[in-house]
Formats: structure tokens, sequence, C-alpha cells
């Protein structure tokens, strides 16, 4: 069986999911305020799949566990905000990002870079829609409709 990480990728994985981390909880912290629902669902998926993305390939990281390590620190944010009812909250986020890097890694390696954002930004667009939606939240959080 082949192996999906060399031990010489992990720290650039780790640096890559930092930053992007980094920089998505930057950027998204500008969006939510100053777009709501609409901007969890078009914009912060654009601003997510090109932290992780760019970084991975500017650092020269694996695209899939960048992604998945995105995944794990959006998981853990998820436990320490909800604690035990964040659980679950915490694996979707984590198996939605890993998804999300499978994704973009396919089309990236057959298609290049600008294929493979548009790809994940628009499969990350259609599963938050369906969060927004599903959650009963299809009103704007900051006018404080439901």
């Amino acid at each position: 069986m082949p192996e999906l990480i060399q031990a010489p990728d992990i720290p650039f994985a780790l640096a890559a999911t930092i930053l992007a981390a980094g920089t998505a909880w930057a950027v998204n912290g500008r969006i939510l305020p100053a777009t709501g629902n609409k901007g969890i669902t078009y914009l912060t998926p654009l601003a997510e799949e090109a932290a992780k993305t760019l970084w991975a390939v500017f650092l020269g990281a694996p695209v899939l566990w960048t992604h998945a390590g995105f995944g794990m620190v959006e998981a853990l944010v998820e436990l320490w905000r909800r604690g035990a009812r964040g659980v679950a909250a915490g694996w979707t986020a984590l198996a939605a990002h890993s998804l999300f890097g499978f994704i973009t890694a396919r089309v990236y390696s057959g298609s290049g870079l600008l294929p493979a954002l548009l790809v994940a930004t628009l499969t990350h667009t259609a599963w938050n829609l369906a969060v927004v939606y599903y959650s009963g939240r299809a009103k704007s959080r900051l006018t404080g409709h439901k």
C-alpha cells in the first residue's frame, strides 16, 4: 500500500495548515459581520479554499493533508467553543474539509491550480448552501431572524 504522506511532508503540511487557518480566520472575521449568511455561503468557501490550496502549493505541502489539517483545526475549534455539543460538528468539519482536499488534489493534479480552486470553491459553496438551509438559518444571523 503506498504511503499517502511522507515524513518530509509533515512540517510543510503543518505550516500550510496553520497559515491557512490563520488566513481564513482573519478573512472570515470580516466576512460574517459584513455579509451574514450570504457571506458564509458564497465568500467563506472562496476564502477557505484559496487559503488552504494556495498555502499548500506555495510551501510545497500536500494539498490533501493541508485541507485535512484545516478540517482538524476547525473540529478543535468546535470542541473548544461548544464542548461535547461540538463533537458532531467537529467530525463533520474534518470529513468535509478532507473531501474538499481530495477533490482539490485530484483536479489540481489533472487540470491545474485555477480549475482546482474553482471546483473546490463550488463544492464548498454547495455544502455551505445546504448547511445554512438545513440549519434553519436561511435569514441573516445579523438581524436576529431565524
